[in-house]
């Protein structure tokens, strides 16, 4: 029965997370089924292109703040000196608002991203990105890896691993393997993805109203999306109110899929 639910909350997350996997699908594809209204300008193209790229930021990100995340929670219990520097720093950088963190980060390339034009601007643009969201992702990320890692190192079936003359090192590597782990780590991922989404959402959104209602984002992001578009909510303007509502809607669906992975605890022995 367990297993059964299992499979169906998976399938159920799958179906939340398709507006990132259909962003794929070049979007002539769907050129027959497409709603007139969403042909309008090059809208649909905007559409694909913004989670296409939120779906690349969220990948990117998550692997490069999850592989720190991992070295830093497993070193803060190696070493409680090494632990107590990182832990100064993470709050520091906690003590900052994330959308803040992102524009500090983009304020000394934004010359360069200005001048620069096609592919080279776009992946400049994404690495400074993906640095601001492992940045504000990581103080948390590395807090709940090391508690419950702590935790199980000073439990009583880890002092065995001591009296048989296993290092400190040996005995981090083999509980890092453990279900509790490997569950904590699960949901910490998810965790990431949900706080870059926000903060990609709120970036894109920020960046897109300072260039006024109207025009292709300059941050290509759902957000920027949804704001170029927030016009067409007023009475007596041009344009569908469907092109706000629509990426809103697979945002919404895309977070719910995150906090459904970040709230399934499993009761490990």
């Amino acid at each position: 029965m367990k297993k059964r639910f299992n499979i169906l909350k998976f399938i159920l997350v799958l179906i939340l997370i398709l507006p990132l996997l259909i962003s794929w699908v070049p979007s002539h594809c769907f050129g027959n089924i497409t709603p007139e209204v969403l042909k309008e300008g090059n809208y649909i193209d905007l559409l694909f292109a913004s989670f296409k790229e939120l779906s690349l930021t969220l990948v990117t990100t998550l692997i490069f703040a999850m592989l720190i995340s991992i070295l830093l929670g497993y070193l803060s219990v190696l070493s409680m000196r090494i632990g107590r520097f990182f832990s100064n720093i993470m709050n520091g950088i906690e003590s900052v608002p994330s959308i803040l963190i992102a524009l500090f980060c983009y304020a000394p390339v934004s010359g360069v991203l200005a001048r620069s034009k096609g592919n080279a601007s776009e992946w400049v643009s994404l690495m400074v990105f993906v640095l601001a969201a492992t940045a504000t992702t990581l103080p948390e990320a590395v807090r709940s890896i090391t508690i419950p890692l702590s935790d199980l190192y000073n439990r009583k079936y880890s002092v065995s691993f001591r009296s048989y003359g296993f290092p400190k090192s040996r005995i981090l590597s083999v509980l890092m393997k453990t279900d509790l782990m490997l569950d904590t780590i699960k949901r910490v991922a998810a965790g990431i993805l949900l706080k870059t989404l926000v903060l990609d959402t709120s970036f894109g959104f920020v960046i897109q109203v300072g260039f006024g209602t109207y025009g292709t984002p300059a941050h290509l992001s759902p957000g920027a999306l949804i704001a170029a578009n927030r016009g067409t909510l007023l009475f007596g303007t041009q344009g569908n109110p469907l092109f706000f509502w629509l990426p809103s809607l697979f945002l919404v669906t895309i977070s719910v899929a995150f906090l459904i992975i970040l709230n399934d605890n499993k009761e490990v022995a």
